[in-house]
C-alpha cells in the first residue's frame, strides 16, 4: 500500500501526494478572482499550467491572445509563455490551477 505525503495548498482542505513522487513536480491549489480584477499581472513560470473553472467566467491572455473560460471549462497553458488570467464576470470566479513541472 503506498504511503501519502499531505501537502498544504492554497484553498484546500488536503492535498495528498504518492510518497514515491517529488512534490515539487505538481502544484495545486483553489483560487478566487474578484469581478473585474485579475489574480496578478501576467507572468512566465516554467512547466505547464492548466486553470479548471469552478465557478463564473473569465478570460485567459496568453502572450497578446485572450481565450473566454467559464464554468466547467479548462484551458492548460505553456507558462514560459507571458500569460493572465481575469475575471470578465459580474460575480466571483472560483478556479483551480494545476502545474505540471518538469
Amino acid at each position: 500500500m503506498s504511503k501519502f505525503n499531505e501537502i498544504s495548498k492554497k484553498g484546500l482542505a488536503g492535498f495528498f501526494v504518492d510518497a514515491s513522487l517529488d512534490p515539487e513536480r505538481i502544484s495545486l491549489h483553489l483560487s478566487q478572482i474578484e469581478p473585474g480584477t485579475s489574480s496578478h499581472p501576467p507572468h512566465t513560470h516554467t512547466g505547464v499550467e492548466a486553470f479548471y473553472v469552478l465557478e463564473g467566467s473569465g478570460a485567459v491572455e496568453l502572450e497578446g491572445e485572450t481565450i473566454a473560460i467559464n464554468a466547467n471549462q479548462a484551458v492548460a497553458v505553456d507558462p514560459t509563455r507571458l500569460h493572465g488570467l481575469s475575471n470578465t464576470g459580474s460575480v466571483p470566479m472560483k478556479y483551480l490551477v494545476i502545474i505540471a513541472k518538469p
